[in-house]
């Protein structure tokens, strides 16, 4: 989630809205902070001042993120100051450009409610520091007590500081992205084993079951039995298919390709594919499409396994001999594509954690065992895509899947 501050830049008198460091950055690790103790230790020895710092942006003040281990230092590490004074900080960051102040007593814009005159930090030369999609960390900065009108020397050796800084934090997001991407491939992983390992287990042993009673089976209860068997297959053969096009594709990195999509034809391919699964229910599907051919521009391949998945569910969970309804209208210039059936319905639990990686989630009727994957890869398509998904679902009646696209 964006988050934002305002700073003032004083020269101005101008209000600036920056975006700042969101809850979805990373931590600074304790080996960074370190090599920028290091960084600016050394910059406030070289320029021959007594504070070096590095600054952080916060919604409603700037913090002391480190100080150099100067002995006449007068910052405190961790100290903050409201943003009601248009610091100088304040202007690097509101106009994205290095300042220089050689002695703000001097000054008109400086010399007067200026919190750092008043610790007689007069001089200040500072440049701004941003993560790599532009987002404000802060700022690194030197200060002195006296005038200094700062050497290109002094000036191109903060900016070489400040480009250590800024790949340093991109190096903490990728990092963070891989680790992020680890983490969902664990998951991922985990579901699979839970899913298509306990089916397997599970067909197994019905095999061996019939193979050592098969002259014991009459017609009837060997057809039931075969019936649930190609149930447990079916689904393992949807979870793996739904793995392969997740490993196929990269998913982090998968551009959709827009382009004019027949909303009927795939339905009606996809209610083609499921026939067999609806007349073992004896499903009844209606559908209904607003005009004869529905096109929409979206990706063909992600609302083709969008649609697939949640009609698999639909046909998973619905009662023998309930109905699935597909209806496609055209709403305030947006496609709703709605897939409903009378099934068991969800609890207001199961929809909270329904597109969620949680190997415990799953849903049972007395002959369908859940997999779990078809709907993550169905969420993680409606996010590429930019389109909406909300589910609204009541126990022993049925569940309604509404893409808005």
């Amino acid at each position: 989630m964006k988050k934002f501050s305002t700073v003032t830049i004083r020269q101005t008198q101008e209000s600036k809205k920056v975006s700042i460091s969101s809850n979805s950055k990373p931590e600074i690790i304790d080996s960074t902070i370190s090599k920028w103790q290091t960084l600016i230790d050394t910059l406030a020895k070289i320029v021959n001042v007594p504070s070096s710092l590095i600054m952080k942006l916060n919604r409603d003040s700037i913090e002391v993120f480190l100080k150099s281990n100067t002995t006449e230092n007068p910052y405190e590490l961790h100290e903050k100051a409201d943003l009601i004074y248009g610091l100088y900080c304040e202007s690097v960051i509101g106009t994205q450009d290095q300042l220089i102040v050689p002695d703000a007593t001097k000054s008109e814009v400086w010399s007067k409610n200026n919190p750092d005159v008043d610790i007689n930090m007069i001089s200040y030369l500072g440049v701004p520091i941003n993560w790599p999609d532009g987002e404000c960390f802060g700022t690194v900065c030197v200060l002195d007590s006296k005038e200094n009108f700062y050497s290109q020397d002094f000036i191109d050796l903060i900016n070489q500081i400040k480009q250590h800084i800024e790949l340093d934090l991109q190096l903490l997001l990728s990092n963070a992205e891989l680790k992020e991407l680890n983490e969902v491939k664990t998951k991922f992983m985990s579901l699979i084993s839970h899913d298509v390992r306990g089916n397997i287990g599970t067909l197994n042993q019905f095999l061996q079951f019939i193979a050592k009673d098969f002259d014991n089976y009459d017609t009837s209860e060997l057809k039931k039995t075969l019936v649930t068997l190609s149930q447990i297959s079916s689904t393992s053969f949807n979870t793996l298919d739904n793995l392969l096009k997740w490993s196929k594709s990269d998913l982090v990195n998968l551009k959709p390709n827009i382009q004019p999509v027949n909303i009927n034809k795939i339905v009606k391919e996809l209610l083609s594919f499921f026939n067999y699964a609806l007349r073992l229910k004896s499903i009844r599907v209606n559908t209904s499409f607003y005009s004869e051919h529905t096109i929409i521009k979206t990706d063909k391949n992600m609302i083709n396994a969008i649609i697939r998945n949640i009609i698999s569910n639909g046909i998973k969970y619905n009662t023998k001999g309930g109905e699935l309804n597909i209806k496609v209208v055209l709403v305030d210039n947006k496609h709703e594509i709605t897939i409903q059936d009378t099934g068991i319905g969800m609890s207001k639990k199961d929809l909270d954690k329904l597109f969620k990686y949680n190997t415990q989630h799953s849903l049972e009727t007395s002959d369908e065992i859940s997999t779990g994957i078809g709907l993550l890869l169905t969420k993680e398509f409606i996010d590429k895509i930019g389109a909406t998904i909300n589910v609204k679902s009541k126990i022993d009646i049925g569940t309604y899947f509404i893409i808005t696209i």
